[in-house]
C-alpha cells in the first residue's frame, strides 16, 4: 500500500484544517458583514409595526467614507391649508391632501383602521381601543385620524341626502353634498421629507413627524380635541377629547406632543365646519361681518386693523375687555370684564351674543356640518336654552310694532324669514334638517346684507322670492365678502350706525346685569303716594269711566327687570329675556345710539343722516325713539293702548347720559322712529335718496314702491332697524352654529400663524 493515499493521517488533517479554516473564514466575514450592517443605527425603528407602509420608504446607503451604512426613510411634514393650495413647507414638492379616498390613502401610506389585519377587523370598538398596541408612531395614529374624520363625516352627510337627488325636486337642494374641492377651505396635507437617522436625537426612540405649533393647534381644534392646559412657562400641554389624549414636553430636539387613542372616535354631526375662519376661531380671534380680505397664511395678527371691527379678541376676559374698547364701550362696561365678581350673562354668556351679532357666518351652504371651536372662555350648552322659543318671543314683540315708521322691507324680510325658521325647524338628521340650515344660512345673509350695506355673491338654488324681499337667494360661503377693497361712504356710515347700536346695546345689557336696581323702591313709593292722592281726589265720573273704558286705559304695567329672567323656568326664561330687551334695552339703546350717530355728523361737518320717510303717508316727521305696541301673548300684562313709557335718558343713571331732547314720546308723538344712514358718497347713491327734489317726504306708497327695487343692501336702515337686525342675527347665528360644551378658550392668541417648529413622537 503507498502512503501517498488519501487515507493518510497528513491528508485528513489538511482537510479537517481547511474546513476548519473555511468555517472561521465564513464567520468571521459574516461577522464582519454583521458589523457593517449593524452600523445601520434606525433601520430596526423604522419597521412597519412602527409606522405603517412609511416603513417601505427605508433603505440603506453606504458611506465608503466612515465605512458604514446610513439609514434614510421618508416622514411627514405635516401642515394646514385650502385644497387648492399650491405651496408647500417643502419648494417644489408635491403636496399630498389628506381627503379620506383610497388615493389619499395609498398616497399618504395610510390605511383605514389603525391595524389592518383580519384579526383585528374582527374586535369590538372596546376590545380595538384596548389592545396592547403601543408600538405605533403618535403621527401615524394622527394621519389616522385625519383621513378617517374626512371618510366618516363625507358618508355620514352623503347619508343625509339619500339618493342623488332624491332632495332636488322636493326641497331644492343640489343633487349631491357640497364636495371637498370645491367647497372646503381648509384641509390637513403632508409633503414628504427625505430625513437620516444620523440627525436623531438621543432622545427620540421613532420617527417623528414635523409640524408647526399653529397647524397643529388648528389640527387639533379640527379633530374635537380641546385643551384642557396650555403652560407655555412650564411647557405643559395636555388636551383631549372626541377618544384623543393629546400631551405634549420639551425635550432636546423641542416641543413634542404625542397623541394616544383611548376611547371611541365619532366624525359625523360633530364634524367641524372645514372652513378656513376656524384657524382664528381656535386662537380666541372672531373674524366679523365687516372683513374684506383674508391673509391664509396668518403671518399678520388679524387686530393690526381694528378700526373696522374687521376682527375681536375674546380668547379671555383681558382680551374681551379690549374688544369692547375697539367697539366704543365706556369705561364701565369695560370693566365688568375686567373685574372679579361681575356678572356678564344672562341665559348664556353676553360674549357669544356679541359672538352671533358680528361674526362672520361660517356655515357652508347645503352643508349638514355645524360645530366650531368655541373662541371665548366660557362654556356654551344649547341644552340650556332654547333658541326657538327665543325666537318666537322675538316674532311676538316684532309682529307688534304697527306703529313704527322703519323701513318696512327691510321689516317684511326679517318677518319672513322668521316665518320660515319656525315653519322649518328641525333638529332630527336628514332632510329637514337640512332645509332648515339652509333657511337660517339665507336669513343671516340677508342680516348682513343689511348690517354691512355689501351686496354678497350668491347663487340661485331653485327658490321663489319671497314678497317684498329684494334678494331671497341663498350664498355660498366666500372668504371675501367684495372684490372692492375698501369702504364706501354708505358702508362706513352704516358700519358706524351698527358700532354705535351695538355699543349702546352692550353698555345698557351689562348695566342690567350689574347694577341695583332701583325701580322697585321706587314704584312702592309711587303706590303710596297713589294711594294717598286717592284720598283726595274725587271719585271719577260715569262719562269718564266710560271714556276710559271706550281708549281702553289700563294701569300701565311695570317694566321686566333681569331678575324676572333668573326667576323663571326654563321655559318662560326667553319671552322673559325677549320682553326685557324690547321694553327695557331697546328703548334705551335706540335713542342713545341716534345721539351717538347725529353728534358724530356734526363733529366731523358732513351731511347728517337723512331721514326715513314715514311708511303710512304723507311727510308726518319721526320722533327720536321707537314706539312700543302692546305684546300680544306676552308673559307678561301691559297697555292696551300702544302707548310706551316715556324714557327720559338725561335722567338715567346708565353709562351714558342723553339729552333730555331725545326722551320718548307718548300718544301720537311716539309713532315714528328714529332713520339713519341710508346716504351713499357719490352721486349715484345720492340720486336714490328717500326724499324728493325740495327735500319733503314722498308718499309713502310711491317710496314702498321704489325702495322695493333697490337691493336690500342699500335700503335705508333706521338704528331701530338696525337694533332688530342685530338680535335676529344673533338669534340666527348661534341656532346655525355649534359649540361642544367641554370646549373653553385658553388663551393662546399669540401663537396664530406661528411657525414655530413643533414634533410629533
Amino acid at each position: 500500500m503507498s502512503s501517498d493515499g488519501f487515507g493518510s493521517p497528513e491528508v485528513i488533517v489538511a482537510i479537517v484544517a481547511l474546513v476548519i479554516s473555511l468555517v472561521a473564514l465564513t464567520a468571521t466575514f459574516m461577522q464582519v458583514m454583521q458589523q457593517y450592517y449593524a452600523s445601520a443605527a434606525g433601520y430596526s425603528q423604522c419597521n412597519e409595526k412602527v409606522m405603517g407602509d412609511w416603513a417601505k420608504t427605508k433603505t440603506r446607503r453606504f458611506s465608503w467614507e466612515e465605512l458604514r451604512y446610513e439609514v434614510q426613510y421618508d416622514s411627514p411634514v405635516i401642515f394646514v391649508s385650502p385644497p387648492s393650495n399650491k405651496r408647500g413647507p417643502i419648494p417644489n414638492d408635491d403636496i399630498f391632501f389628506l381627503d379620506g379616498t383610497p388615493k389619499s390613502l395609498e398616497e399618504t401610506h395610510t390605511t383605514s383602521e389603525l391595524d389592518p389585519s383580519a384579526e383585528y377587523l374582527k374586535l369590538s370598538t372596546k376590545e380595538r381601543i384596548h389592545t396592547a398596541d403601543n408600538e405605533r408612531a403618535s403621527w401615524f395614529v394622527l394621519l389616522y385620524a385625519i383621513q378617517r374624520m374626512e371618510s366618516k363625516s363625507s358618508e355620514w352627510q352623503k347619508g343625509q341626502y339619500g339618493p342623488p337627488g332624491a332632495l332636488t325636486a322636493k326641497y331644492g337642494l343640489p343633487r349631491l353634498p357640497p364636495s371637498l374641492r370645491e367647497h372646503h377651505t381648509l384641509t390637513v396635507a403632508l409633503q414628504r421629507k427625505r430625513k437620516s437617522w444620523d440627525t436623531m436625537p438621543p432622545s427620540m426612540t421613532k420617527p417623528y413627524a414635523t409640524t408647526t405649533m399653529c397647524h397643529m393647534i388648528e389640527m387639533l381644534a379640527v379633530l374635537g380635541i380641546y385643551w384642557k392646559e396650555f403652560d407655555r412657562r412650564r411647557d405643559r400641554y395636555w388636551a383631549e377629547g372626541n377618544g384623543f389624549l393629546v400631551l405634549g414636553e420639551r425635550n432636546d430636539l423641542g416641543i413634542i406632543f404625542s397623541l394616544q387613542v383611548h376611547g371611541k372616535c365619532t366624525f359625523e354631526r360633530n364634524r367641524v365646519i372645514p372652513v378656513d375662519y376656524v384657524k382664528e376661531l381656535t386662537f380666541g380671534y372672531v373674524p366679523t361681518i365687516y372683513r374684506d380680505t383674508i391673509d391664509q397664511s396668518r403671518l399678520t395678527v388679524p387686530t393690526d386693523m381694528p378700526e373696522n371691527l374687521s376682527s375681536l379678541q375674546m380668547g379671555n376676559s383681558r382680551e374681551l375687555a379690549e374688544s369692547l374698547t375697539v367697539i366704543g364701550c365706556n369705561t364701565n362696561a369695560v370693566n365688568y370684564f375686567l373685574e372679579d365678581g361681575k356678572r356678564t350673562s344672562h341665559i348664556f354668556p353676553l360674549a357669544f351674543e356679541i359672538l352671533g351679532m358680528l361674526c362672520q357666518n361660517l356655515h357652508i351652504n347645503n352643508s349638514s356640518f355645524t360645530f366650531i371651536p368655541n373662541p371665548t372662555p366660557y362654556s356654551f350648552d344649547k341644552r340650556s336654552l332654547s333658541l326657538k322659543k327665543m325666537l318666537e318671543a322675538f316674532k311676538v314683540h316684532f309682529d307688534s310694532e304697527a306703529n313704527t315708521t322703519r323701513n318696512h322691507i327691510i321689516v317684511d324680510v326679517i318677518r319672513n324669514h322668521v316665518d320660515e325658521i319656525l315653519h322649518h325647524y328641525s333638529e332630527k338628521d336628514g332632510a329637514p334638517r337640512l332645509l332648515c340650515l339652509r333657511v337660517l344660512h339665507m336669513a343671516i345673509d340677508d342680516t348682513d346684507e343689511i348690517l354691512t350695506a355689501k351686496r354678497k355673491e350668491s347663487v340661485e338654488v331653485g327658490r321663489q322670492a319671497a314678497p317684498d324681499a329684494s334678494k331671497t337667494t341663498t350664498s355660498v360661503p366666500l372668504v371675501f365678502c367684495t372684490e372692492n377693497q375698501g369702504e364706501t361712504t354708505l358702508e362706513g356710515r352704516r358700519r358706524e350706525a351698527v358700532q354705535d347700536v351695538l355699543r349702546s346695546h352692550i353698555q345698557e345689557v351689562l348695566r342690567l346685569l350689574n347694577e341695583r336696581d332701583e325701580r322697585a323702591d321706587n314704584q312702592s313709593l309711587q303706590v303710596h303716594a297713589a294711594a294717598a292722592a286717592a284720598f283726595d281726589r274725587p271719585p271719577a265720573s260715569p262719562l269718564q269711566q266710560r271714556f276710559h273704558e271706550r281708549v281702553g286705559l289700563r294701569p300701565a304695567a311695570p317694566p321686566p327687570r333681569i331678575e324676572d329672567v333668573d326667576d323663571a323656568s326654563p321655559d318662560d326664561r326667553q319671552q322673559l329675556l325677549m320682553d326685557v330687551y324690547f321694553e327695557v334695552v331697546r328703548p334705551r339703546v335706540v335713542p342713545k345710539a341716534t345721539f351717538s350717530t347725529d353728534r358724530r355728523a356734526s363733529l366731523v361737518g358732513g351731511a347728517r343722516p337723512q331721514s326715513l320717510p314715514s311708511l303710512r303717508g304723507g311727510g308726518r316727521s319721526i320722533s327720536r325713539g321707537p314706539s312700543l305696541a302692546p305684546r300680544p301673548g306676552s308673559s307678561r300684562g301691559g297697555s292696551s293702548t300702544g302707548r310706551a313709557a316715556p324714557v327720559a335718558a338725561a335722567e338715567e343713571t346708565g353709562n351714558d347720559a342723553v339729552p333730555a331732547a331725545l326722551t320718548v314720546m307718548s300718544g301720537d308723538e311716539s309713532d315714528g322712529d328714529i332713520a339713519v344712514v341710508s346716504v351713499a358718497g357719490d352721486a349715484e347713491e345720492d340720486e336714490d335718496s328717500a326724499v324728493g327734489e325740495n327735500g319733503a317726504a314722498v308718499n309713502a306708497a310711491t317710496d314702498r314702491s321704489w325702495r322695493s327695487r333697490i337691493p336690500l343692501s342699500a335700503q335705508p336702515a333706521s338704528h331701530d332697524d338696525i337694533w332688530c337686525t342685530l338680535v335676529f342675527r344673533m338669534i340666527c347665528w348661534l341656532m346655525l352654529h355649534d359649540f361642544n360644551k367641554l370646549d373653553v378658550q385658553i388663551s393662546k392668541s399669540e401663537l396664530l400663524g406661528s411657525r414655530v417648529p413643533v414634533y410629533i413622537a
